[in-house]
């Protein structure tokens, strides 16, 4: 087996072998856990492969005996990123059952069901409903087949209100969520109105460099995008960066900052009604995709139905508003429902989640979980509060993480390793959350260990079952690994303050070096 080796190890250690299975290096005490060989063998390769800059966070525990093992800066809290799904999947499960699904109806108030009998000449004159829960899966299409009974009952005019309704808060974006991530598809907001994940796709093609490059928006969505980016050539004639005065060679400025490369970003600006604006500079003649979130969930709801009723051939007399849902008995005794949409049941929406790193579905369930919790309206702080509450029923407590939404984006999210590997062995010790481990990305076949460098070939394929959580300056792993020795192991492993220049230079990724380690622990 080959130890691939990270670039901040010195030129002697990169020599070693991997037939040195105990390196004599002086073991570091370990806390709580008796110096056993499986122990001693992980922290005598850690202390020879940990890397200088950035700080780690591990805790080992063997499945088979079901002990801790092996821990480093356990109890340190550090931001989960991704990782912070385990706890969003493991409390959704709990509080929402696994029959759940989410729901979006069709209706309106009336003493019967609505037939043709109800329909003169095409025109309906009662108020239609269209309920929003916060589905993170609805589409286009689901929503046009919803607005299609009305077609299927013969009605071509509306004359009674058209409503949007729902229960959730009106809170888009978790406290910490990096500002300038909210333009892209990946921090969509969180609303009771998701069409599609509140985002839309194009395309940005070069009209020749130094001009104007086109913008190609896909599905006639309803938003307002302009632009005047460009695209620059790769190469120019003289550095970006010239030192104002000569320097003496021992002071000369280092390579990446006199290369002769172009400087240029993108930049994409928002404003109200879903409007935008994308200007700067691409280096090179490629085209790019382009994932740009909705700003306005709520207007962008009213103006796609708007335009599917249009195209349906269905007129309507009034503005479509939105409403709270009314959920008195007197209105819950009238409502007929005319058409509904059921969502995937919750397994199928936590593979998603959990193979993909869904941001979207894991912050819907956070949210979702604190309504049904609280039975209200529920905003990020609460429901992560109800989550706390949640997973200590069971056994986990977080009295000292903090929870700032269910999808890890937050940079106020803190936790533990000991956190999520309570929360790992939770899942493994009671059946009825086990199945949470078969729908972890497995290294080198599915999700975002797929492709993951040195996860998608041997000795770590097919070897691993994790979830990944990264982010600028984070490169964190949490699942379990099976190795030689026989036995089965949940881990963790936190990486932070790693920056993009360190990273780039890596041979591997921390978490493969440590990983490859364990495949030959001993007994």
């Amino acid at each position: 087996m080959i130890i691939c080796l990270p670039n901040t190890v010195s030129a002697a250690e990169q020599l070693i072998r991997p037939a040195v299975v105990q390196p004599q290096i002086p073991s570091s005490p370990l806390d709580n856990i008796n110096q056993q060989p499986a122990a001693l063998y992980l922290d005598n390769m850690l202390q020879l492969l940990k890397p200088i800059h950035s700080q780690l966070g591990i805790t080992v525990w063997d499945m088979t005996s079901q002990k801790t093992v092996f821990q480093y800066n356990n109890q340190s809290l550090m931001q989960p990123a991704s990782v912070q799904k385990l706890l969003t999947a493991l409390a959704a499960t709990k509080q929402l059952g696994k029959q759940f699904s989410y729901q979006t109806q069709l209706t309106t108030l009336a003493d019967q069901p609505l037939d043709k009998t109800q329909i003169n000449n095409g025109v309906y004159s009662g108020d239609i409903y269209i309920e929003f829960s916060g589905d993170p899966t609805l589409t286009f299409q689901d929503l046009h087949q919803l607005l299609g009974s009305l077609s299927t009952l013969g009605i071509t005019k509306l004359t009674g209100n058209i409503m949007l309704a729902s229960e959730q808060d009106s809170q888009l974006q978790a406290p910490g969520w990096v500002w300038d991530d909210l333009g892209i598809c990946y921090a969509a907001p969180i609303s009771p109105f998701i069409i599609n994940k509140n985002c839309v796709y194009g395309r940005l093609s070069t009209n020749g460099y130094n001009k104007v490059a086109k913008i190609t928006m896909m599905g006639n969505r309803p938003i307002d995008i302009t632009n005047d980016a460009y695209f620059v050539s790769p190469t120019i004639d003289n550095p970006v960066v010239k030192p104002a005065v000569t320097l003496p060679v021992a002071n000369a400025l280092p390579a990446y900052l006199t290369e002769s490369v172009p400087q240029c970003q993108l930049t994409l600006s928002r404003f109200d009604n879903n409007r935008y604006h994308l200007s700067g500079c691409h280096v090179g003649a490629k085209s790019l995709p382009l994932a740009i979130a909705i700003s306005d969930p709520q207007i962008y709801a009213q103006h796609t139905i708007a335009k599917q009723l249009e195209s349906l051939g269905i007129s309507y007399n009034h503005p479509i508003t939105t409403i709270k849902m009314n959920k008195q008995p007197k209105f819950m005794a009238q409502r007929q429902v005319i058409a509904s949409h059921q969502s995937d049941a919750l397994p199928q929406l936590l593979e998603t989640m959990l193979l993909e790193s869904d941001n979207l579905i894991a912050d819907s369930l956070l949210k979702k979980l604190g309504e049904v919790y609280y039975q209200t309206p529920s905003d990020f702080a609460r429901s992560g509060q109800a989550l706390k509450t949640i997973l200590y029923s069971i056994g986990i407590d977080l009295s000292t993480a903090n929870i700032a939404d269910g999808s890890g984006l937050s940079r106020y999210n803190l936790l533990t390793p000991e956190h999520v590997l309570s929360v790992l062995t939770v899942i493994y010790q009671q059946p009825e959350y086990r199945f949470l481990l078969d729908l972890l990305p497995e290294s080198g076949v599915s999700g975002t260990l797929r492709y993951k460098r040195y996860f998608n070939k041997s000795p770590l394929k097919h070897h691993v079952f994790a979830k990944t959580g990264s982010m600028l300056g984070i490169a964190n792993l949490a699942g379990r690994v099976n190795v030689s020795n026989g036995h089965n192991y949940l881990f963790v492993l936190f990486e932070n303050g790693l920056s993009p220049q360190i990273k780039k230079q890596q041979k591997a990724p921390f978490s493969a070096v440590f990983l490859q380690t364990m495949m030959d622990v001993p007994r």
